[in-house]
């Protein structure tokens, strides 16, 4: 009651009078109007459950949905004896609003640990079955929206516009857009970094076909079921056990010989160097000079004039990609 109320008294025919507009205007849709007659209830407090239900109502069909929702919750908090009535107002408005995900998601809580009464299980297991429905047709519509905009960012877009479409649609199912997508990653005008990424959307799926990889002129087929993480490969693996050393003697050294290492490897993904010692003994090498000259660890010895030409083929090679790498990502 508000405080200019207190010991006021509301005469039952006042009460009553306003109790029959509110529900007139509720059936006549003058929505505003029946709110307004509402608050003169509740300024005395004399708003009755059924007043109060006509208030959600209102709010409901005012699409002025959060305020409905709040209504609800408290009013299942405080009346007991109505709690199914306002449970059932409310998972309609849920529906109302397309919050189909919060809707079903609720109501396998209630399923779970509440005994529904009888008149309202019906009406719930319909609410759950058609926001199922529909919130997979959601879903694959905005799905469906998603891919059209990356598959025209693919023709036309730059590379921060893929990348950002690429992240969002990585988790929707590919095995329904594949034959669309897989003639980029064998387009050479492709960035190669996003082609890594959509390929690791295939391998995130399982996509147990063969799909042409095309990168620096180098072209394979590839299974994307079957290939392992960057850094999980052979080559990769053989690469960081040569550079353990690293790691015992300068374990934050040896975090960004790492990311070096993972950006290089990742550009060229899914191609890598043979695996020999040799070449793991280079790469091993290089990305360990370049790492200690961006961090300005080698100036006063110099190491990278002590590298080998074939080392210094390789740092050539990766400061040429990070290049790319970077160029990219940052924009």
């Amino acid at each position: 009651m508000s405080t200019e109320r207190q010991g006021v008294v509301m005469f039952p025919g006042w009460r009553k009078e306003l109790e029959q507009k509110t529900f007139d205007a509720i059936q006549q849709k003058y929505y505003e109007e029946a709110l307004l007659h509402i608050k003169k209830l509740e300024d005395f407090n004399e708003a009755s459950n059924d007043i109060l239900t006509a208030k959600v109502i209102a709010f409901i069909e005012l699409s002025r949905y959060d305020e409905a929702i709040s209504l609800c919750r408290k009013l299942m908090k405080e009346d007991d004896d109505h709690y199914y009535k306002y449970l059932h107002i409310y998972l309609t408005i849920l529906f109302q609003s397309s919050q189909y995900t919060e809707l079903i998601e609720l109501l396998d809580e209630i399923f779970e640990n509440e005994t529904i009464p009888f008149e309202y299980e019906e009406a719930f297991k319909q609410l759950y079955e058609v926001g199922q429905d529909l919130q997979a047709s959601s879903a694959k519509q905005e799905s469906e929206k998603h891919i059209n905009h990356f598959l025209e960012s693919l023709e036309n877009g730059n590379f921060q516009e893929q990348w950002k479409l690429l992240s969002i649609h990585r988790k929707y199912d590919v095995e329904t857009h594949l034959e669309t997508i897989k003639p980029y990653l064998s387009d050479t005008r492709l960035n190669p970094v996003i082609k890594t990424g959509i390929l690791q959307w295939l391998m995130d799926f399982k996509v147990d076909k063969k799909i042409e990889v095309e990168k620096f002129g180098e072209s394979n087929y590839v299974i994307p079921a079957e290939l392992k993480d960057v850094l999980d490969t052979k080559f990769a693996k053989n690469v960081l056990e040569y550079l353990e050393k690293v790691e015992q003697g300068d374990p934050t050294l040896y975090e960004f010989v790492k990311q070096v290492l993972y950006r290089y490897l990742y550009i060229k993904y899914p191609f890598e160097p043979f695996d020999d010692s040799k070449n793991v003994k280079n790469l091993g090498e290089a990305v360990l000079t370049l790492s200690q000259k961006y961090l300005q660890l080698n100036e006063e010895a110099d190491v990278a004039d002590q590298a080998t030409d074939e080392q210094k083929g390789w740092m050539k090679e990766i400061e040429r990609l990070e290049k790319i790498y970077f160029s990219q990502i940052e924009g």
